[in-house]
């Protein structure tokens, strides 16, 4: 994969130039500004979007009573819809990603539709899992209180990390055509806010050698990383589900199983995109059937691995027949409203989409395949839907030993905020086509010019002249090396201020009128310090809690009882800290010491403990996420460094 020749004394070639502007000019009604049906449809997703936000809002003010969550069922369409989003967001790693990797040429015209739908797919679904909670404010929990043996926090900091990867992967590949469309201008010639826009945003690319060499390095090196972390997202996301001991869910297939829906419905939504962008903006010389047929093969084999996934999930399931699991057999393929569901996404969202791809005629091949993409994509919602909710209805204890017959069907409020997220999703889609091309320039100029407009599948007959530059694929040893490279962030560091002196808190036992008490001394620079204000805490399982407050006297020393009364562990240490309140600039400062003195406690231990959850984190899995967090992490800093040395080379 290499980047566009460099510029002969500053001035592009005649060739280069012609194809640049053919490409830009077929990309000129997407990018001009939009019309009567244009502001229409736009001003529709902004009513949606409203409207889904005014339901949001009610729903902050009343509560989840006006959902259809109850006990039973906690989880119902926001999940649903964040399981389908972070699914239909694998459509980047697939087509971007690894047709990038493996140099498949026909993917030139269609990767920065596949890298849009990640980032944009990825905004809207995050965000439903606080949509789900009844406390939004206390989000900040999962990082301030979160716990290794917890699916959530691996769920936030995969999601999190994919999110960068995915904006960077986005913007690194969107630069060559930033500067292709920020054309240098005099000094009294006043620029628009688009072009003002690209010109930022293009890092002042030129294309010299060093650049483009900075460029390949950070394309290439986001290309291979990217796609363990997609892996890596939705296997997370199963496991939410999978780590849960419920029927249905307590499966270790669920990770491949949800990866490779994930991917089947992100192949989908790239067609469905394909076909609405060719037809509303005409780009039937970029969009051509080579496009449309390669990736109809590639949903084919998705589609018969997935329902091969499906049959070894359901089959295994039934012929164990556990109580709780056959429950929930019963449930889904059963006469009622769920097993209608499940059977009919079975025929019209699996075998109906397989035989609408291979039927053999040619001349209706784009219709069939956005048939049955769309049809996958409602399945694959519906089958999110089916992986949740009638399990939540069959716990391993009946509920109709309880006397409760729990039944679920969201209420508008959920149908409303659900359509405020799919608005918010085609309307960041639409302005960014609106903003930026749609189909990437240089991949396209480069590959008509290197291999010939047949062979990466367009239709543009302009002269071809074969660059001399040689093909660049990353290799192991390269990546290893970029890798190294990464950690090497001197020219990232900034400068370091020198600290100022702090006072210096010392904590202590003593006794004053024959009673135990806490001294804290107060020091700064040696000398004790007067009129400091204290509060003394005891560390608990959920928080600090605060066991008295107490000024300094002149001495430099405060002092609160000490609490004996409160229960400890069994060894009876308490974990006890101090923290000035005022004056300001001392404030938060906090010194914890552990004493002993508590109740000791000694809980009944059971040889074979049952919980829900492991207590306790191995040591092993612990370094194991934090190497590859820290993989992952540092080749994006690595990624920066190039961004960063691209535009000091065109200051330079």
């Amino acid at each position: 994969m290499t980047l566009a020749p460099p510029k002969e004394n500053g001035h592009p070639s005649k060739t280069r130039s012609r194809l640049e502007q053919h490409v830009i000019g077929q990309l000129s009604e997407s990018l001009a500004p939009a019309g009567f049906y244009g502001r229409l449809w736009i001003a529709f997703l902004l009513f949606v979007m409203l409207a889904g936000l005014s339901a949001y809002v009610w729903q902050c003010v009343n509560g989840l009573k006006v959902t259809a969550m109850r006990e039973y069922i906690s989880w119902g369409v926001y999940m649903t819809n964040f399981v389908f989003f972070i699914g239909v967001s694998h459509a980047g790693t697939l087509i971007s990603a690894i047709l990038r990797v493996t140099n498949a040429e026909w993917r030139r015209s269609i990767t920065r539709m596949a890298e849009a739908i990640t980032v944009f797919a990825l905004m809207v679904g995050a965000p439903m899992v606080i949509i789900d909670m009844g406390r939004p404010d206390r989000i900040l929990n999962v990082i301030l209180h979160g716990r290794m043996n917890s699916p959530i926090l691996w769920d936030v900091c995969s999601i999190c990390t994919y999110i960068c990867g995915s904006l960077l992967y986005l913007y690194v590949a969107m630069i060559p055509d930033l500067a292709m469309l920020s054309p240098p201008a005099p000094v009294w010639e006043r620029l628009t806010w688009r072009q003002r826009l690209y010109r930022m945003l293009s890092l002042g690319y030129r294309g010299t050698p060093e650049q483009r060499r900075l460029l390949e390095r950070a394309l290439a090196t986001m290309a291979v990383i990217i796609i363990p972390v997609a892996v890596s997202v939705h296997t997370v996301v199963s496991w939410i589900f999978g780590m849960t001991l419920r029927p249905g869910w307590h499966s270790t297939i669920f990770g491949p199983y949800f990866v490779i829906g994930a991917i089947f419905s992100g192949t989908a939504a790239i067609i469905t995109a394909m076909a609405i962008f060719r037809r509303a903006y005409h780009l039937e010389n970029f969009l051509t059937d080579r496009q449309f047929q390669n990736l109809g093969r590639l949903m084919l084999a998705l589609n018969l691995l997935y329902i091969y996934f499906t049959l070894s999930e359901y089959l295994t399931t039934w012929y164990g027949s556990e109580t709780a699991e056959q429950r929930l057999i019963d449930l889904l393929m059963g006469r009622g409203a769920y097993g209608i569901a499940f059977w009919s996404w079975a025929v019209f969202c699996l075998f109906l989409p397989a035989v609408l791809v291979m039927w053999p005629k040619k001349n209706t091949l784009i219709t069939r395949l956005v048939v049955a993409s769309l049809l996958i994509n409602i399945g694959m919602w519906i089958k999110r839907y089916l992986i949740i909710v009638p399990t939540l209805m069959t716990p391993y204890i009946p509920p109709e030993a309880a006397g409760s017959a729990p039944q679920y069907f969201p209420t508008w409020v959920e149908w409303t905020v659900t359509a405020g997220g799919l608005a918010t999703f085609l309307l960041l889609f639409t302005l960014f086509a609106k903003l930026f091309p749609i189909i990437s320039v240089w991949e396209t100029v480069e590959g008509v010019e290197e291999i010939g407009a047949k062979n990466i599948g367009v239709e543009l007959e302009l002269p071809q002249e074969p660059s001399k530059l040689r093909r660049f694929r990353p290799s192991p040893v390269f990546l290893a090396f970029a890798l190294l490279f990464a950690l090497d962030n001197d020219n990232l560091a900034g400068d370091e201020t020198k600290p100022q002196p702090r006072p210096e808190i010392t904590l202590e036992t003593g006794v004053e009128d024959e009673e135990k008490v806490l001294i804290a001394t107060i020091r700064f620079e040696g000398r004790p310090l007067e009129g400091i204000e204290l509060d003394f805490s005891v560390e608990r399982l959920f928080g600090q809690m605060s066991i008295g407050t107490a000024t300094t006297e002149e001495d430099g020393k405060a002092s609160v009882s000490f609490p004996e009364d409160l229960p400890a562990a069994s060894s009876g240490e308490l974990r006890i800290g101090v923290e000035i309140i005022a004056p300001p600039e001392y404030a938060n400062l906090r010194s914890l010491k552990t004493f002993q003195g508590g109740v000791k406690t000694h809980p009944q231990t059971d040889a074979f403990p049952r919980a829900l959850w492991s207590p306790k984190a191995p040591v092993g899995m612990v370094l194991t996420i934090f190497t590859l967090l820290s993989i992952v992490w540092s080749t994006y800093a690595f990624v920066i460094r190039q961004l960063i040395q691209i535009r000091r080379g065109a200051k330079s």
